[in-house]
């Protein structure tokens, strides 16, 4: 399910890169955890109101991935693989205001 919301995400058909979005999102979720994030069990779960319990959590997988996906190619240019400060943003609010209830 996380896939085809990440399909979504990046406007992307079929299923060719399926293994390669699935790396990337596996890689968004272990470096997030890395950076001290306490992840949720399940980052799809809903609200009552059908909203994203976790939307946080969910955007920030989201944008890493994604930032992943679109420079996978090497280049000198090494200000063209940092960490975007959207996400270093969103890793702070993470670490700093846990919304996951024991």
């Amino acid at each position: 399910m996380l896939l085809e919301e990440f399909k979504e995400y990046l406007r992307v058909d079929g299923n060719d890169e399926d293994l390669t979005l699935n790396t990337f999102l596996s890689t968004s979720k272990s470096t997030l955890e890395h950076s001290g994030v306490v992840m949720p069990l399940d980052i799809l779960e809903l609200n009552p109101d059908g909203t994203k319990k976790y939307p946080l959590h969910f955007l920030a997988i989201m944008v890493l991935a994604a930032h992943y996906y679109e420079n996978r190619i090497a280049s000198s240019n090494l200000t063209q693989n940092i960490v975007p400060f959207s996400i270093q943003h969103m890793i702070l609010q993470l670490k700093l205001v846990n919304p996951i209830e024991p």
